[in-house]
C-alpha cells in the first residue's frame, strides 16, 4: 500500500514532465493487446540495476532491428478471454480457436527464430528460450477449421456424412421447386419466379390472390400483403429431412468446438506463460521502434550524481529540436539557469528529468553515444502555472504549495526541477526566498535544476561552493533566443541592448544605467567578461580541434606510408629470395641428374656417394631457408586478444570485411561471415573493423545514415542552376550521398555551353570526398552527366 501511494505520489510530477505521452507513443508500436497493456504500464525502475537491464534489452532490440528490420513478434492476439473460458470448462468458438492457433504458431516460430539467432541477444533469447510449441492445437485447429473460417467436412467422420446428405437434400429441393417455377401451369402463380428461403426452408413467392391453388404452407407474408412465402406439399417431407439434418449439423460442430476447446485446455498454463513471454518479447522490440524513431542511443546510467548530456534533444518537440549539453558532476548539486522568457529555460528542465525518466524505465534517449544521466528514486518537478481558480490560489502561492510539498520528501537521493523560482510576488523577496530555498535543497543533498529572472541569483550561484550557473544564449542582432545552453555562464538580461537595437534614444538608456547600483552594474560587468571569456575559448577550442584533426591526419598518413614502404621492402625482398630459390631448385635438379649419373658408375665408391648426399642434403636446407625466411607483410593496427560472436573485423590478407561466426579453437582459428561465404582464418590475421566501429559508434549518427540511405537519390540534376546555385547544392547532395555509404553518384549538368559543366568539373577536383570524377558512359547522359565515385 505503502509503494503504491508513493508511485501515485510520483505520478503528478511525471505529468508535468510529460512522461505519460512518452508511454503513449511507445504503447503505438505494440503489436498486440497484451503488450500494449505492458507499455502502458511502464514506469521508472525503483533500483540502478534493473534500469540497466532494461536499457540492454532496448540496445539487443535495436541491434536486432538493424539484422533483421523486417523481424515482428508474428500473429500474437490476445487470447486471455478464450483461456478463462477454457478454464471454467467452457467451449471456445471458432475465431478464439482461429486466434489460440496463431497465437501457438507465434510461439513456435519466434522460439526457433531465437534459436537460430547469431549474435549476442542474451536477454531475448532468454526469453524466447521460455516459449512453448504447441503443434498439437496447430494440427488439430488447421484441420478443423477451412480457410473460410468455419468447421471444414473433414473436421469428424459424421459431419463429413451429415453434409453430404445434406447436400444431396438440398439438390433433391431446388430440383423440384425448380420444376414447379418452370412449369407453365404453375408459374403463373408465382410473384417472381425464384426460390428463396424462409426459417431454414425453401419456399416459393406467391401472389396472394393464387394462394389457394398452390398445396402447401405458409410461412412469411411480404410487408405490403401481396406476396405469400408457400413451401409446397412436394418438397415438405424433404424440408423436414433437411431441417433435421442442420440439427445434427450443429450438434456435431458444438462436438468438434468442446474438443477442440478440451485440446486448449490440457495446455493452459504453457499456453498462458507463452501468451506472456510473448509479450515481453513485443514490450522490448517496442522500445526499440521507438529508439529507431527517435534517432535514441543508450546511456550510462550512475549512482552518484554525474549528468552528462550530449546534444540532448527533447523527444516531443515537433520537429528538429535544437539540441543541448548539460554537464553535472557528483560535487555540483544546484545549477540557476537564467535567461530570456521563450528562451528554452522550461525546456532544459523539462529535457533532464523527461531523459532520465527514460533511462530510467529502461528507454534510450534522444542524445550523442557516450551521454550520462544519474539514477534517482524520487523526481520532482514544479513546472508551469499551477493556479487555481476552485482553491483561489495565486500564482505564486500555487509554485510555494508545491515546493513546500517537495522540501517535506526530498533527499539526496532526489532530482529537483523547480521552473521560475520566487516568481509571482514581490522581487525582492522573492529572490530571498528562492536563494533560501536552494540552500535547503543543497543540505538535503539532493540535485536540483532552477529557473529564474531575478539576477541576485546569479551573484549567488557564483560565489558558493557546490553550485553553477547556465543561461539560455540570446541573440541580440536578431532579437531572437538559439535555444542553446551556456554552462557556466549567468544569462545577460541584455534589456540594455534590445532597446538601443529598437531605437530608443541613447540618453534615455544612458539614463537607465546610471540608475543601476554599483553591484548591479559589477555583475552586468562580469557576466559580458564571462560571455567574452566564453566566445574566446570557444573560438581556440575550435582551432585545437581542427589542429588535433590535422596532426592526427598527418600521422595516419605516415603511419600508412610507413606500412607502404616496409611492404615494398618485404615485396623487393621476397621477389629477391624467389629468384634464388629458383636458382637453387635447377641448380638441385642439375645436381639431382649428375648424382644419379654418378650413383650408377660409382656403386662401389661409398665414400664419394656419401659425400653427393651430403651436398644434396645442404641444397635442400638451402632451399628451405629461402623460403622460411620470406619477410611477411605488415598490416596497420594490432590483432585482437579476444573476439566476440558478431564482432565485425577486417581480414587484410583478403582485402575483406565479415562478422566473426565462431570463436577460436585450440589453434587460434575461427570462422568468419563474408557475405555469402565462411572463411577459416587465424585470429593473429584479424583486425578490428575500425570503419564500422566508428560507423556504429554513434547510435544517431547511424540512425542518420539509415535515414540518408533510405531516402537520398544516386543522382542529382543541376539543369538551370548558376555555377554558385550548383555548387552550393552540389556540397549538400555529396555530403548526404557520403553519409548514406554510396560509393558512386550521377551528377547531371547538360551539355548547354559548358560553363556549368566546367564548373561542377573543377568543384569536383578539389572536393575532399571524391576519389574520381569522369564522364558517364554514353547510355546514361555522355557528356552531359559525370559519374563521382567516393574516397
Amino acid at each position: 500500500m505503502h509503494k503504491e501511494h508513493k508511485e501515485d505520489n510520483m505520478q503528478k510530477y511525471w505529468n508535468k514532465l510529460e512522461y505519460p505521452k512518452i508511454v503513449e507513443r511507445l504503447a503505438d508500436y505494440a503489436s498486440f493487446e497484451v503488450s500494449r497493456e505492458l507499455l502502458l504500464a511502464l514506469q521508472p525502475k525503483r533500483e540502478p540495476a534493473a534500469a540497466r537491464r532494461e536499457i540492454d534489452a532496448t540496445t539487443e532490440g535495436v541491434e536486432l532491428l538493424r539484422l533483421h528490420p523486417l523481424y515482428t513478434c508474428g500473429t500474437c492476439r490476445d487470447i486471455r478471454d478464450a483461456l478463462r473460458r477454457v478454464e471454467l470448462g467452457g467451449a471456445l468458438d471458432v475465431t478464439q480457436l482461429i486466434a489460440v492457433a496463431d497465437t501457438c504458431r507465434a510461439s513456435r516460430l519466434n522460439k526457433e527464430f531465437f534459436s537460430q539467432l547469431k549474435g549476442h541477444f542474451p536477454q531475448l533469447v532468454e526469453q524466447a528460450h521460455k516459449l512453448g510449441i504447441f503443434r498439437t492445437i496447430e494440427t488439430a485447429v488447421d484441420k478443423a477449421v477451412g480457410p473460410d473460417g468455419q468447421i471444414a467436412d473433414g473436421a469428424s467422420v459424421r459431419l463429413s456424412g451429415i453434409r453430404q446428405r445434406i447436400r444431396m437434400y438440398e439438390g433433391q429441393i431446388k430440383e423440384r421447386l425448380d420444376n414447379f417455377i418452370k412449369n407453365p401451369n404453375t408459374a403463373k402463380f408465382l410473384q417472381e419466379p425464384i426460390v428463396t428461403l424462409r426459417g431454414g426452408r425453401f419456399v416459393v413467392p406467391v401472389k396472394q390472390e393464387y394462394r389457394s391453388s398452390v398445396a402447401g404452407a405458409v410461412h412469411d407474408v411480404s410487408g405490403s400483403g401481396a406476396t405469400v412465402f408457400v413451401e409446397p406439399l412436394a418438397v415438405m417431407q424433404a424440408n423436414n429431412e433437411l431441417a433435421r439434418l442442420r440439427a445434427e449439423e450443429e450438434d456435431e460442430i458444438a462436438a468438434i468446438l468442446r474438443a477442440l476447446s478440451a485440446v486448449v485446455a490440457s495446455f493452459g498454463e504453457e499456453l498462458e506463460r507463452s501468451l506472456w513471454g510473448m509479450a515481453k518479447l513485443d514490450f522490448v522490440m517496442a522500445k526499440a521502434r521507438l529508439a529507431y524513431a527517435m534517432e535514441a542511443v543508450p546511456c550510462q546510467l550512475n549512482s552518484g550524481g554525474l549528468i552528462n548530456l550530449k546534444q540532448a534533444r527533447h523527444p516531443l518537440i515537433p520537429g528538429r529540436a535544437v539540441p543541448i549539453d548539460v554537464k553535472l558532476d557528483s560535487k555540483l548539486r544546484v545549477m540557476v539557469i537564467t535567461g530570456p522568457n521563450t528562451g528554452g529555460k522550461t525546456v532544459t528542465l523539462k529535457t533532464v528529468g523527461l531523459l532520465t525518466l527514460m533511462a530510467l524505465s529502461g528507454l534510450h534517449i534522444p542524445a550523442e553515444v557516450g551521454s550520462t544521466l544519474s539514477f534517482y528514486s524520487k523526481i520532482f518537478a514544479d513546472i508551469g502555472d499551477e493556479q487555481s481558480i476552485e482553491q483561489s490560489l495565486s500564482t505564486f502561492s500555487a509554485h510555494m504549495t508545491g515546493i513546500v510539498d517537495i522540501l517535506r520528501q526530498a533527499d539526496e537521493d532526489s532530482l529537483v526541477l523547480l521552473d521560475e523560482l520566487g516568481s509571482g510576488t514581490d522581487p525582492t523577496e522573492g529572490a530571498a526566498l528562492a536563494m533560501s530555498i536552494l540552500e535547503h535543497l543543497h543540505r538535503l543533498g539532493a540535485k536540483t535544476l532552477a529557473t529564474t529572472h531575478y539576477s541576485e541569483l546569479k551573484s549567488f550561484a557564483y560565489n558558493k561552493s557546490g553550485y553553477i550557473n547556465a543561461s539560455v544564449e540570446f541573440d541580440v542582432e536578431t532579437l531572437s533566443p538559439t535555444y542553446r545552453l551556456l554552462m557556466g555562464i549567468p544569462g545577460k538580461s541584455n534589456a540594455f541592448q534590445i532597446a538601443d537595437k529598437l531605437g530608443l534614444q541613447p540618453e534615455i538608456i544612458e539614463r537607465a544605467n546610471s540608475f543601476l547600483t554599483t553591484d548591479e552594474q559589477q555583475v552586468a560587468e562580469l557576466i559580458s567578461g564571462l560571455e567574452e571569456n566564453r566566445l574566446q575559448a570557444e573560438q581556440a577550442r575550435q582551432e585545437a580541434d581542427l589542429r588535433l584533426a590535422e596532426v592526427a591526419e598527418q600521422q595516419r598518413q605516415l603511419q600508412n606510408r610507413e606500412i607502404e614502404l616496409a611492404n615494398r621492402e618485404a615485396e623487393i625482398i621476397t621477389k629477391a629470395r624467389l629468384q634464388a630459390a629458383e636458382i637453387v631448385s635447377e641448380s638441385r635438379r642439375q645436381a639431382e641428374e649428375l648424382y644419379q649419373q654418378m650413383k650408377s658408375e660409382l656403386k662401389n665408391a661409398a665414400p664419394q656417394n656419401k659425400s653427393v648426399q651430403g651436398a644434396r642434403t645442404k641444397m635442400r636446407q638451402l632451399q628451405e631457408k629461402l623460403q622460411n625466411d620470406l619477410p611477411a607483410k605488415r598490416y596497420q593496427g594490432e590483432a585482437p586478444d579476444r573476439v566476440e560472436l558478431g564482432q565485425a573485423v577486417e581480414i587484410p590478407k583478403l582485402h575483406q570485411s565479415g562478422i566473426v561466426i565462431t570463436l577460436p579453437d585450440q589453434r587460434g582459428e575461427l570462422q568468419v561471415q563474408i557475405g555469402v561465404m565462411k572463411v577459416n582464418v587465424k585470429l593473429s590475421d584479424l583486425r578490428p573493423d575500425k570503419r564500422r566501429e566508428e560507423k556504429e559508434s554513434t547510435g544517431r549518427t547511424k540512425m542518420m545514415m539509415m535515414s540518408k540511405a533510405r531516402s537520398i537519390s544516386t543522382e542529382i540534376d543541376l539543369h538551370g542552376m548558376t555555377v554558385d546555385e550548383a555548387t552550393h547544392e552540389l556540397d549538400k547532395y555529396l555530403d548526404d550521398a557520403y553519409l548514406a555509404n554510396l560509393r558512386q553518384v550521377r551528377v547531371i549538368h547538360g551539355r548547354g555551353t559548358g560553363a556549368l559543366k566546367n564548373g561542377v568539373m573543377a568543384y569536383l577536383r578539389k572536393h575532399p570526398l571524391v576519389a574520381r570524377a569522369t564522364p558517364a558512359p554514353f547510355s546514361e547522359g555522355g557528356i552531359g552527366a559525370t559519374v563521382v565515385e567516393f574516397k
